[in-house]
């Protein structure tokens, strides 16, 4: 079996944060478990009852200076293939982007940022850590 880690950052409903790499995370699983990337690799159980998103980024310190979701609009997403989305997160934090599958049924979704500068290769939203979810074609 092939055993990957990604790296995440992992946002909780309450704003704490936990960077590391994970193993098993699974969307269809109520829990997974990070190496924190500080304090030793310390591994900490996740519930994904309490998050906000799972962020698979790029690096753990990201770019500070860039800006996104306000360059960001559905026009900008015309001559993308997918469907297209928009999220706006309780916290009022916003992201356009892709997704494959989402359902509003569903616990979570996978959504690639639209942003291709973003520190962020995808994330997987917690359904009820959002206020809005709009899609389109």
């Amino acid at each position: 079996m092939l055993n990957i880690e990604n790296k995440v950052v992992v946002r909780f409903q309450d704003g704490r944060m936990v960077k590391g790499y994970t193993h098993d995370f699974n969307p269809n699983r109520e829990v997974f478990h990070v190496a924190e990337a500080q304090d030793g690799g310390r591994v900490t159980e996740v519930s994904t009852i309490l998050l906000k998103a799972v962020f698979f980024v790029k690096t753990f310190e990201g770019n500070k200076n860039h800006r996104s979701a306000d360059d960001f609009t559905k026009e900008s997403l015309e001559n993308v293939p997918g469907l297209k989305v928009k999220v706006i997160f309780s916290d009022g934090e916003v992201i356009y982007g892709t997704t494959h599958g989402y359902a509003p049924e569903r616990k979570g979704f996978f959504i690639f940022p639209a942003d291709k500068k973003s520190n962020n290769d995808r994330v997987f939203v917690i359904r009820d850590s959002t206020d809005i979810v709009e899609t389109w074609r």
